[in-house]
Parts: structure tokens; C-alpha cells; sequence
């Protein structure tokens, strides 16, 4: 059996609905299905104390100390899944194995909130903006104080699916619209534009035709339901904020008690603000089990709203089918190898302008000419993209503004490689140059730009030995971009697990001759997305059933990301395809295992589509998956079948494997050991 070690230097953990103290602290940890994760143990100290003064309770505690054994991405694969846990708070002071985290943080925000506090700025230039990217990238949520940690907790556990970032107000005093509105205003986000219906039916109860909704200090619980009723009807906000200021004229718990059974069968996400202490306690009591969000201040509600809406960007980005952007080709990837390690060869590290203009142009990047250059002049609307290297989360790409203004702007994004175009233009849109620039792009030349910035990601996943690169200033103009300028620094080649996150493996891609013609066995990328909705569409009924456990008629989009978006440091996915009659690729079917955190064990399915089986290719894509994970270095290929699939308990039989009993009825286990 192997042993863990938890720390050096930990104060232990705890397990309250197991009554388990196994901590250096005095105070034991209340139940709840929350779990806490720090380095720390002054500070999980602290915020047990703290915690407990609230009422807050834990499923787990941990105090993880050096993490010299197990460290976050072990904890993260724990409880992403326990189901004692319904969300994970994170406090990290450092990040020990970078593409373990991402690889666990990534499972674990797939099913449930993932909060992280940082602790202590790297003195690190941009090692802030990393951290940042790392986290956006895997859907968690950064918040940047305790507080915010328990606060973006009780937003996100309520929290309900919210479509845009438009947010009406309902007060009962100016001043705390104001506030609210001033909040709003500098984070980037709006007030919702109230419709003509909405203001009709404002102005029919008696109410104020603008957003804030601001009553006086008189105002009647009916006149508050009647307008909670009307904004939550409004298609233009996306959430509605509730504030309210106690006055003598009506007692607070009889305004909650009126609004809070309407605000709980809203579709809509609801905070609220009640202002005071004892004098609006029962009005929060009220809210509380109406699982209504609610906070102390306007700022704390906003910011609440904020946290839901950073939450939702970060989870659509793990969900987003991204758009196809043409691959570097075999020829030009191997010519731009051969440029770099021919350089370095002869002992430059620096490339000539020529030697740069060549290698761009391998990956669809044109360098202008020092001439071309001259002529078009100093320029404020340019962008600037630069790889460098994190200490912690390897290569990365930035961007940022460009030219005159790049050194004293201070304003620039990061993005971990690989990147899509998705990801892309999330990076892009993270800064404030993005909006000077669009003020004179066309949507092609934005497209470009983001391009750009996907071929970039390409070069430091293919040239281990590009240390640095700037491009700056860089234009996009008529439908494409041009660098004015490009410094390459090269060096010694870096170890390709250094990347955060493993790019797509492309030699693993495999021509071969089937059915008369040429296949490609690949593995799967993102951008298969459509190509595997259609590839379900031409399933028959049972072969769903015999391989989803289910009569599913369709794919939710949800789904189909998580079967096109796979971490390749975690799984694998190979799909046969070929050109289709109308020229377009066509999936024929798909062979797919996900191994445990410690690679023990890999789940498999495969599938081929209906009108292809009995011709051999579903043995040819299991065979590739066995000498995948077989040099993986995996135990064992495991899975679960309805007891009638005899084809896959056949496939399986033939290399080696064994049909075994299932605990459920009307079902079996498949296993075929590697080693």
C-alpha cells in the first residue's frame, strides 16, 4: 500500500462528519459541505475561528503545510470527487506542480465552485497575471481577501445560470443606488437598460421609471412586490440587486416576507443588501432560508454580482466550441526546427531579421521590412505579443499595447499556451488596448490578430528552445497582421512538461489505408465539435444506449465540450476520420480512457458509427489506445458495459482482457492490464 504524507509543516486536517480532529488546533470544525484547503496554518487557524463565529461548517479542513507529498493537485482530485463537498476554497501561497494543478483544478471546476486565495505577490514581473490566467483557464474563481472567499461562496452556492452582465436595482434609497451604480460603473459592468413594457408597468404601480428603482422612505410592501415582479420580468437584466435601508415607516421583516417567496421562483439570480444591524436581522434571517444571497454593504452585493459573472466567463471558456484555424503544416514545422537548432548550432541566440522573418512566416507571421517599417510611423493603436517564462506555470504568451506607449501603459494580459481561438480573443479582450483597437479594425482583422496569437502559442509548444520572443508594434490591418517589429531570443532547449498544459500531441496523428481508403487516426481537438455532433446524430438508437447507459437523443453542449475538450495529460481520445462526400472531415467513430490522478487505471469507450461496423475499426481504434497508454505507462484499461454489449466484451477478450461480474445487475466490468 502506499503512503502519503501530508506537510511538512502541517497542522493536520479535519473530517467533522466523521467527527475526525486530527489537527494541532483546539477548535474543531463545524459539519457543512464546504471544503478549505490552506498552506497555512496560522491562517486556517484564523479562519476556523472565523468560520465558526458565522455558522459556516466544512466537509474538509486542511491545513496542508510544505506539500512536500500531497500537495493541491491531490487534495483538488479528492474532492472534486467527494460528494460531502459541494464547493472548494483554495488559499495557496505557491503552486508546486503546475500541470497537476491545472489538470486536477480542471476536473474539479467542471462540478463544482473552485475559490482561490492568493497569498503573497511574486516579486516575479507578471507572475501576478499568470497566476491569474492559470486560474481563468481552469474555471476556478480568483478572489483577493478571506472575506471575498466566504462571500463568493454564498453567491455561488445560490447562484442560478445567468446569461449576460446587466443588472437592475431596487432601493429605498438614492444613496445606495448611487452606490451601487458607482460600483457597477467601475468594474465594467452596466445597469440594465430598462424596457418600454417595464417602465409602463413601473409607472402603473406608482413606481420610479428608472434604474435604480429608488422609492421613498414610505413605500408599501405591495408597491415593493409588484415592482420586484415587474424587473424580474425585464428581458434587458440579467440579475436583480435588492437594497434596503431600514425606516419607521415599514418594518424590514415584513418587506422580506412579502418579496422573498417571489425572488426564490425567479429565474434569475437575486442579491441583496440590508443595510443596518439588529433592526434588519429578522429581514436576513428571512432571506437566509429563502436561500437568498445576502451582504452587509451595496459594494459587498456588487462585488457579489461580479464574482457570478467572472464565474460564468471563466466556466463558458471550458465550454465554448472554439472556431478551426488552419495548422502549420508537417514541412513548415520541421523547416522551423531546423532553422532554430542549425542557429544554434553556430552559437547565435539571436536570430537575424532574416532568420525571423523565415521562422514567422512558417507559422503564417509576416515581418515587414525595415523599410516598410520607416514608412508607417509611430502608431498608439498597435498591439504588442511577447512569450516568456513563469518560474511556476512555464512559457507563456502576453499581450498587451504596443508601440510608443508598450513601456508606460502597463497594459497587458496573459494566456498559458496552447491556446484557440476562443481563448484567444478572451486574452485580447482582457485589455484596454483591445478597445482602442477596435475603433479601427474590421471583424477580420480582429479574427487576424486572435490568429496571431494561436500561431504564437504554436511556436512555443513546437520550439522548446524559443526562450523569448517580442513582436511589437504589431498591426492588423486588411484582414491580416503585420509585426513592424520582432526580437527571438534562442536557448537551450526546455523540458516539454514545463508547458502548464500539455498542447495537442500532433505525433500521435496516424495515416493509414482502411476500407479502400485512407483514414487519419488522431486524437481529438476541440474544434471536432460539430463534426462529433454529427458523428452522434448518425448513431442508431441502441448503439446510444449500449454506450451512453441511456436513450439520448442529443448532445448538450455541455457534453459535447467535455468529449471534444479533453486534457491530454489526463486522457485520450482518438477518432477515425476522413473527407466526406461534401469534402468536409467526418468522424467514424471514437475510442476514448481517463486515467486516474495516479495513472494507475484508465476508463475506456468506444464507439463506431452505425453504418461502419462489423469492418474492423473498432479493433483498429482500440489498438491505438492500448499502445497510447501502454507507453503511458498506465496499469491497467478498465470498463463498464450493459451485460448485452457482447461486441465490446469481444473486442476486449481478443487482446487479452476479461469479462468480470458487475455489483449491478444487467451489467459487466471490462479489464486489460498493461504491465
Amino acid at each position: 500500500q502506499l503512503l502519503r504524507i501530508l506537510g511538512a509543516g502541517s497542522a493536520g486536517l479535519q473530517s467533522p462528519a466523521l467527527g475526525l480532529n486530527a489537527s494541532f488546533t483546539q477548535m474543531a470544525a463545524g459539519a457543512g459541505r464546504l471544503a478549505f484547503v490552506s498552506q497555512s496554518g496560522a491562517l486556517a487557524t484564523a479562519v476556523l475561528d472565523w468560520a465558526g463565529q458565522r455558522g459556516i461548517g466544512f466537509s474538509r479542513f486542511v491545513a496542508m503545510g510544505d506539500a512536500a507529498d500531497v500537495d493541491f493537485g491531490d487534495l483538488l482530485d479528492y474532492l472534486a470527487a467527494d460528494a460531502g463537498t459541494e464547493a472548494i476554497l483554495l488559499c495557496i501561497e505557491h503552486v508546486s506542480n503546475a500541470r497537476k494543478f491545472m489538470s486536477a483544478g480542471r476536473v474539479a471546476a467542471r462540478g463544482k465552485p473552485v475559490i482561490v486565495l492568493k497569498i503573497g505577490r511574486d516579486p516575479e514581473p507578471g507572475a501576478d497575471l499568470v497566476f491569474d490566467a492559470a486560474i481563468r483557464r481552469a474555471g476556478m474563481l480568483r478572489v483577493h481577501s478571506t472575506e471575498d472567499l466566504f462571500d463568493a461562496v454564498e453567491t455561488l452556492a445560490r447562484q442560478r445560470p445567468q446569461r449576460g452582465e446587466r443588472l437592475a436595482v431596487l432601493t429605498n434609497g438614492g444613496g445606495l443606488g448611487l452606490i451601487a451604480a458607482d460600483a457597477l460603473a467601475c468594474s465594467g459592468a452596466q445597469l440594465a437598460p430598462l424596457s418600454a413594457s417595464t417602465l409602463k408597468q413601473l409607472a402603473q404601480a406608482g413606481a420610479p421609471q428608472s434604474n435604480p428603482v429608488d422609492f421613498l422612505a414610505d413605500a408599501q410592501v405591495g408597491l415593493y412586490t409588484r415592482s420586484v415582479e415587474t424587473l424580474l420580468r425585464e428581458p434587458q437584466a440579467d440579475a436583480l440587486l435588492f437594497l434596503h435601508a431600514p425606516t419607521a415607516m415599514v418594518a424590514s421583516e415584513l418587506i422580506a416576507e412579502a418579496v422573498a417567496p417571489i425572488m426564490q421562483a425567479a429565474d434569475k439570480n437575486v442579491l441583496s443588501c440590508w443595510l443596518g444591524g439588529s433592526s434588519v436581522a429578522q429581514a436576513r434571517r428571512v432571506f437566509a432560508r429563502a436561500g437568498l444571497p445576502t451582504y452587509d454593504t451595496p459594494e459587498k452585493a456588487v462585488k457579489g454580482f461580479l464574482q457570478i459573472a467572472q464565474y460564468r466567463r471563466n466556466q463558458e471558456l471550458l465550454m465554448e466550441v472554439p472556431a478551426g484555424v488552419p495548422t502549420t503544416g508537417a514541412e513548415e514545422r520541421a523547416a522551423a526546427r531546423s532553422l532554430v537548432q542549425s542557429a544554434l548550432a553556430s552559437g547565435r541566440s539571436d536570430l537575424s531579421d532574416a532568420d525571423a522573418r523565415t521562422l514567422l512566416a512558417a507559422y503564417g507571421i509576416a515581418l515587414a521590412t525595415p523599410q516598410q517599417a520607416l514608412l508607417t510611423g509611430p502608431t498608439l493603436a498597435a498591439a504588442r505579443i511577447q512569450i516568456g517564462a513563469d518560474s511556476v506555470f512555464g512559457p507563456v504568451v502576453f499581450f498587451g499595447q504596443g508601440g510608443i506607449a508598450a513601456e508606460v501603459a502597463a497594459d497587458r494580459a496573459a494566456g498559458l499556451p496552447p491556446l484557440n481561438m476562443t481563448l484567444a480573443r478572451d486574452l485580447v479582450g482582457r485589455t484596454r488596448v483591445s478597445r482602442l483597437l477596435a475603433q479601427g479594425q474590421t471583424a477580420a482583422d480582429a479574427e487576424a490578430l486572435s490568429r496571431t496569437l494561436v500561431q504564437v502559442a504554436d511556436m512555443v509548444a513546437d520550439l522548446p528552445e524559443l526562450a523569448a520572443l517580442d513582436l511589437n508594434p504589431l498591426l492588423a490591418i486588411g484582414g491580416g497582421v503585420v509585426a513592424l517589429g520582432a526580437k527571438l531570443h534562442l536557448a537551450r532547449a526546455r523540458a516539454r512538461r514545463t508547458l502548464a498544459i500539455r498542447p495537442y500531441p500532433q505525433e500521435l496523428e496516424q495515416r493509414m489505408q482502411w476500407d479502400g481508403g485512407e483514414i487519419l487516426l488522431r486524437p481529438i481537438r476541440p474544434e471536432d465539435a460539430p463534426q462529433h455532433q454529427l458523428f452522434f446524430n448518425a448513431l442508431d438508437s441502441d448503439d446510444v444506449r449500449l454506450r451512453f447507459f441511456s436513450a439520448m437523443r442529443e448532445l448538450p453542449p455541455a457534453q459535447l465540450a467535455r468529449l471534444t475538450q479533453i486534457d491530454y495529460d489526463r486522457a485520450m481520445a482518438f477518432i477515425a476520420t476522413r473527407s466526406g462526400a461534401d469534402g468536409q472531415p467526418e468522424t467514424l467513430g471514437v475510442v476514448r480512457a481517463v486515467t486516474d490522478a495516479d495513472n494507475q487505471s484508465a476508463e475506456f469507450a468506444v464507439i463506431v458509427r452505425s453504418d461502419l461496423k462489423g469492418r474492423g475499426l473498432g479493433h483498429i481504434l482500440f489498438q491505438k489506445l492500448v499502445d497510447y497508454f501502454r507507453a503511458h505507462g498506465t496499469g491497467e484499461i478498465v470498463g463498464d458495459a450493459l451485460a448485452e454489449n457482447t461486441g465490446v466484451q469481444n473486442l476486449i477478450r481478443r487482446f487479452g482482457g476479461v469479462v468480470q461480474s458487475h455489483p449491478e445487475a444487467g451489467m459487466v466490468r471490462l479489464q486489460l492490464g498493461l504491465r
